[in-house]
């Protein structure tokens, strides 16, 4: 049994258990939520690069480029509306498996000690770690 770490998923809020093997200092659930999150982090730093002069100028020499080679320019057709559910259901892995009272990695399955950290092991050569300015 190894220890294990507790914490909401970051994205989803989600709670999770993270065995000290698996704990990297991980703040999502899983890849479909890290994967979600990256995909919000790209589209947020191309909005702001969108609004800087440069940004400005590289989008209107593309989209003349898009013009000269499709000699129109046309809208995309509607996106096909989804269903009326107020959340969508996500995929998730493993589940935190709780049977008779014992506790499971979420990543790997593994069985974990009954008291959960809420926080990383301190795992540094003191002075050293964490890195700042």
């Amino acid at each position: 049994m190894s220890s294990a770490r507790i914490f909401s998923c970051t994205r989803c809020h989600r709670q999770v258990v993270i065995c000290s093997c698996c704990d990297r200092g991980n703040i999502y659930c899983g890849p479909c939520c890290s994967q979600e999150a990256r995909e919000e982090s790209l589209h947020e730093a191309g909005k702001r690069y969108q609004n800087t002069f440069a940004g400005k100028i590289n989008h209107a020499e593309r989209q003349r480029r898009y013009r000269e080679r499709a000699k129109k320019v046309t809208h995309h057709s509607s996106i096909e509306p989804g269903n009326n559910d107020l959340l969508q259901s996500q995929d998730h892995e493993l589940e935190n498996l709780s049977q008779n009272g014992d506790i499971y990695c979420h990543f790997c399955g593994c069985k974990c000690e009954s008291s959960l950290r809420v926080d990383f092991l301190k795992t540094h050569v003191s002075g050293l770690w964490p890195l700042g300015p």
